[in-house]
Formats: structure tokens, C-alpha cells, sequence
């Protein structure tokens, strides 16, 4: 019996491995259509969306339901018709789109930036029945670009604008950029610039520096710093300091050097005036009376002024500052001095005796200074110290003058009350004189007793009398100026600053000294008010009675209002070391010139004493 015949009873045995392929084949895609991370969708001709993979709900948020019910939902409403465009150049033509950049859009709204590649799904008679699109999220990428292009544009801003000459050289040394600050520096545009004229302007003996550093970065790949002086387009040399900065390839090799010059002239004219005003201080410091010596933070001597010389009989530029020549009681007042300058940091003024190698004895003030380096930290110490002794002589001298002077008050006030009672002592005695007879000579004794009081009485007096006073015509302006100039040392060493206002010179009659010693006085007591810093202010005016008022105002701490009405006392004094006697003499001297002296005062807010002088006429 025959067997039954089958149409495909050979396509049958052949089509057994080819269904076993196409199985495996359809797993393979079935696979890569819901497993990929990018996205999958199936169109048919319509433009409808019959199909999307996982990938395509996770990444859009949109569901294939809501997909088909509205299938441009995922797309911006102004892409809308691009996106028709290309899916019906796709399904009518068969084109094939590759990696084409555009945007998409996810069911919360967000925009995206996406590959999209899209080709034609055709069937076994190769006519096209549909489109597949494949999209991959670029939003990094871009994101990345554009942080890029945004980088790049800002350095491109930075390196035209800058002050800087910025200039790119290749491998071979061949200018391929110059900065738009060229013409700012130089004078040249950018244009102008070349190659040729870039080594035209530089400085002949520059000229092998420039190249042998570009040499040498090409060499070591490291940047580099030099200086070199180029010409501008008035012919000025202009010096730069120029960094070298080497572009490396991922090979390793320089491909690019990048010189950044900057223009140095003001700081070379500024180093020449430190310079020349190093100098200047040099000269004064090796010239100067006053004792300079610097130190380091160990007290080691690293520097010692030539007016030591005087002092020391030699001037040693080393070794550890020592006290042997301070005087011994003063010794303890010094080191305290010195420590609180190393704890504090600030500025500490300290007077002592020295012995000198002559083997006198002299009265320094010394004034110490931290030096701080630029990081902040002290980096020695300078002390300046100055002679004093001769302005310690007349400061006795003028306590010593006003003492004398307070004898003389006293001495009048005593020979007032002592006259009195002996021109009665004496006239009764004269009275009574005739009546004794026998005792008459006891009479005589104490007549003469009482002349000899007389005498000492008017010998007392003599005391209270200036002595020889000379009256004559005074400019005041120039008496204010060489009072000020006798104090102006001290006033320096205090930081107090003397300001004067003298829009005229007025004449004025007196006894030049003793106005001299009221001005001495009223300063000196406005710079002993003065702590740390200060200023005093001296000024005059004229008045339309013939007057002149001479205005002394300080920012010392002031006096308090209850005890102003107390100075001028005799031994009423605010100072510690004070005998009130100063003032006093001062009140009476502008007394004795027709003048008046008036005072001012409040609690830290300074004092303001004015003197009104007759002016001189003829």
C-alpha cells in the first residue's frame, strides 16, 4: 500500500531547523524588545503605535493603552509635525534614520534629549507594513556639552578680556593666537601681530631667553616663569613677566605652549622708589642722634645704628642684647618693658639711666616696635632709643624755678602779715623811747632788732619781685613757633601732632621768657594728658579791641568739671608727679601782662585753654 501523499512532504523536513531558527530568532528579539534599556516602539502605516517595550512605559511614564489613545503624547507640541515627517519618510520611502538628535517628553512633564533611530518593518514580499523607532536618553551628554561649551566660552571671555597678553604657540613655535589685550599693552591689533614682528619686538638680548625657554618647556613639559622686555608701538620697552604653560596631548607630547605675559612695569617702578626710599631711610638711620637697634624674635642683634658709637665706644653688629650697662635699679623697669612687648605685640616706651663707656651717666628713652612679616607673624623687634638726659636737666630746672617762684608768693604773703604787726612794735617803742631814762638802752636793743626784722622782711619781698625783667616788643607767632619746636621731640615721641592756625602776626609787649614758660607749661600739659595718640591744635585771632586770643586745644582725657574750678591752686595738682605750681605762676604771668586766662574742660573729650594778650601799639 502506497503511502499517503503530503504537498509538503519534503519542505517538511527541510522546514524542521528552519522553524527551530526562526523560534530561537523570535525569542532573541522578543528578548531584546522587552529586556533593553532603550526604548521600543512599533508603528503601523497609520502612524499608530501598536507596540512599545518596558523600557518605553519605565522611562516616558506613558502606558501602551494611553499611548495608542494618543499616540503624540510623548512628543512636544512643536515637534509634533517634524516627528510625522520623519516616520511617513519611513514608511512611504523606506528610509532609514540613524542617531538623530531630538527632544521627547515624560508623562510628568520633564523634557528630555534623545537618539532616535527609526527604520521600515516590511514583510516577506518586502512590503513595508509598519515603522520601528529606538530611542536613547542623551540628556548627560548634553548636559555635559553644554557645561562644556559654557566652560569653554567662559575662559574664551576671560582670555579676551583679560589684561594679560595671551599668546598660543604650536609645536614648532608658530603663533597661532594673541590675545585682543596685545593693543591695550602694545599698541599693535591682533592682526599685527605675527609671527615675524612677534620676534621683532622683543628686546635683542631677550631674544635667545624667550626661545630657550619655549625649548625647555617643549623639553620638560612643566610651566615656567621668566621676564623679557618687548616694544610697544611708540618704541617703549615695556618689561613682562611671562608664564609658560604646555598643552599635552594624549600621547604625551606638547602640542601647544601658552605664554601669559603680564605687564610689571608699575611694580619695577615701585621696587626702584622702595629701593630709593630704603636709601633715604638708610641715611637717616646712619645718621641720626637717636640710637637705632634691631633684633630678631631671640634677641640677637642684627642690626646697630652709628650712633652707638658714642655710647659704646664701638659699634658691634652681633650678638645677644644685654643690660650690664642699664643702670641697676632700672634694670627690673626694662626687662618688665621688653616682656610685655614680646607678649602684647604692641609698641611699649621705657626711660632709664645708661653708663656710658666715658663713665658718665645719661637718661635714655627707648621705644619698642614689633616688626611683623607679611604672614602676620613678628618677625624681630626694632628699638629706638633717645637721649633725654638734657631735657631731664631742664625739667629740674623749671620744677626747681617754679618752686622758686611759689617761695617768692609765699615769701610776699609772709613779709604782708609780718610788716603789719612790726610798724606797731616799732612806733610804740619809739614812743615809749624818751620815758625809760635808765632803761633807755633796751629801748635802743630792740629798735634795732626790730630793723633788722625790717630788713629781713624786705629781703623776703625782693624774693616775691621778678628779676630782671625786660619789656619790649614780641612777635607772637614766632615766640608760638620756637615753643613748639622746643617741644616737638617730645610731642613725636608721643605720637601727638602739633596743628597751628596763625592767619596773622600780631606784635605784643611782654618779657619774651617768662611768656615763653606759660606756653612750655600749658603744652607740655596737654602732651602728658595725650595717651597713645593725639593732636594739638594752636591757633590765633585777633580781636577788634585790640586783643589777641591764643587758642591751645588738646584731645588729651580732659578734666572733670567738678575740679576745674580748683586749678590754679597752689599745690593742687591732677597729675601723679605734679606740684601745681605751674599753672599758678602761669596765672600770674598773663596777670602781670594785662592778659587773661581762661580753661575749658570735659572728661575724655580734651581741654581748650585761651590767653588773651594786649597787642602792642606804635
Amino acid at each position: 500500500m502506497d503511502k499517503p501523499k503530503t504537498p509538503f512532504s519534503w519542505k517538511r523536513k527541510r522546514s524542521h531547523k528552519k522553524g527551530m531558527d526562526r523560534l530561537i530568532t523570535d525569542q532573541i528579539l522578543k528578548a531584546f524588545f522587552h529586556y533593553t534599556t532603550d526604548t521600543v516602539s512599533i508603528s503601523d502605516m497609520d502612524g499608530d503605535i501598536i507596540l512599545v517595550n518596558q523600557a518605553f512605559e519605565n522611562y516616558y511614564g506613558w502606558s501602551l493603552e494611553e499611548v495608542r489613545s494618543k499616540p503624540s503624547c510623548f512628543i512636544p507640541d512643536d515637534l509634533i509635525i517634524e516627528t510625522r515627517q520623519l516616520f511617513e519618510a519611513v514608511r512611504s520611502m523606506g528610509v532609514h534614520i540613524t542617531n538623530y538628535e531630538t527632544i521627547r517628553k515624560r508623562k510628568d512633564g520633564e523634557l528630555i534629549h534623545v537618539t532616535l533611530s527609526a527604520t521600515p518593518i516590511v514583510n516577506e514580499a518586502g512590503t513595508i507594513i509598519g515603522a520601528s523607532c529606538i530611542t536613547r536618553d542623551i540628556t548627560d551628554r548634553k548636559k555635559t556639552e553644554e557645561a562644556l561649551k559654557a566652560t569653554e566660552a567662559k575662559y574664551r571671555l576671560l582670555i579676551d578680556h583679560t589684561q594679560d597678553i595671551v599668546s598660543i604657540y604650536d609645536d614648532s613655535l608658530k603663533l597661532i593666537y594673541v590675545s585682543p589685550s596685545i593693543e591695550q599693552q602694545l599698541g599693535y591689533l591682533p592682526d599685527e601681530y605675527t609671527p615675524q614682528s612677534g620676534m621683532d619686538i622683543v628686546h635683542p638680548e631677550d631674544k635667545s631667553l624667550l626661545l630657550a625657554k619655549q625649548q625647555e618647556i617643549l623639553a620638560t613639559k612643566m610651566p615656567l616663569q621668566f621676564e623679557a622686555r618687548v616694544k610697544d608701538k611708540e618704541g617703549k620697552w615695556i618689561s613682562f613677566e611671562i608664564r609658560g604653560i604646555p598643552f599635552v596631548n594624549d600621547t604625551g607630547a606638547v602640542q601647544n605652549i601658552m605664554l601669559v605675559s603680564r605687564n610689571v612695569m608699575e611694580r619695577k617702578h615701585s621696587e626702584a622708589a622702595l629701593l630709593k626710599s630704603e636709601e633715604k631711610h638708610r641715611i637717616i638711620a646712619e645718621h641720626t642722634d637717636d640710637f637705632i637697634m634691631i633684633t630678631d624674635t631671640n634677641g640677637d642683634v642684627v642690626y646697630l645704628s652709628p650712633s652707638h658709637e658714642r655710647i659704646h665706644g664701638n659699634r658691634k653688629q652681633s650678638g645677644i642684647v644685654t643690660l650690664i650697662d642699664v643702670h641697676a635699679d632700672d634694670r627690673p623697669r626694662v626687662v618688665e618693658h621688653f616682656k610685655k612687648l614680646l607678649s602684647t605685640k604692641e609698641p611699649q616706651t621705657c626711660e632709664f639711666r645708661y653708663h656710658c663707656v666715658n663713665g658718665t651717666t645719661i637718661v635714655l628713652e627707648s621705644k619698642g616696635v614689633p616688626i611683623f612679616a607679611p604672614s602676620g607673624e613678628c618677625d624681630g623687634f626694632i628699638i629706638v632709643s633717645r637721649d633725654i638726659t638734657e631735657r631731664r636737666n631742664n625739667e629740674d630746672l623749671l620744677r626747681k624755678t617754679e618752686k622758686l617762684s611759689m617761695i617768692g608768693e609765699l615769701a610776699a604773703g609772709i613779709a604782708h602779715e609780718i610788716r603789719n604787726p612790726l610798724t606797731a612794735l616799732k612806733g610804740f617803742v619809739q614812743l615809749l623811747s624818751p620815758s625809760l631814762n635808765e632803761k633807755k638802752m633796751y629801748a635802743d636793743i630792740m629798735l634795732s632788732e626790730l630793723e633788722r626784722i625790717n630788713f629781713i622782711v624786705s629781703e623776703l619781698l625782693v624774693l616775691a619781685k621778678p628779676q630782671n625783667v625786660q619789656i619790649r616788643h614780641i612777635s607772637l607767632v614766632d615766640l608760638l613757633n620756637n615753643v613748639l619746636a622746643l617741644l616737638a621731640s617730645e610731642a613725636n615721641l608721643n605720637n601727638i601732632h602739633f596743628h597751628t592756625s596763625f592767619p596773622e602776626s600780631p606784635i605784643i609787649a611782654g618779657e619774651e621768657n617768662q611768656l615763653k614758660q606759660v606756653f612750655l607749661n600749658i603744652i607740655k600739659n596737654s602732651i602728658e594728658a595725650i595717651t597713645g595718640h593725639g593732636a594739638i591744635y594752636v591757633s590765633i585771632r585777633l580781636l577788634e579791641t585790640d586783643q589777641v586770643i591764643v587758642r591751645l586745644a588738646d584731645t588729651g582725657c580732659g578734666i572733670s568739671e567738678d575740679i576745674l574750678p580748683r586749678l590754679g591752686e597752689p599745690f593742687f595738682t591732677t597729675k601723679e608727679h605734679g606740684t601745681g605750681l605751674g599753672l599758678m605762676i602761669s596765672s600770674k604771668i598773663i596777670k602781670d601782662h594785662n592778659g587773661s586766662l581762661h580753661i575749658t574742660s570735659r572728661k575724655d573729650e580734651g581741654t581748650v585753654i585761651e590767653i588773651t594778650l594786649p597787642i602792642a601799639r606804635g
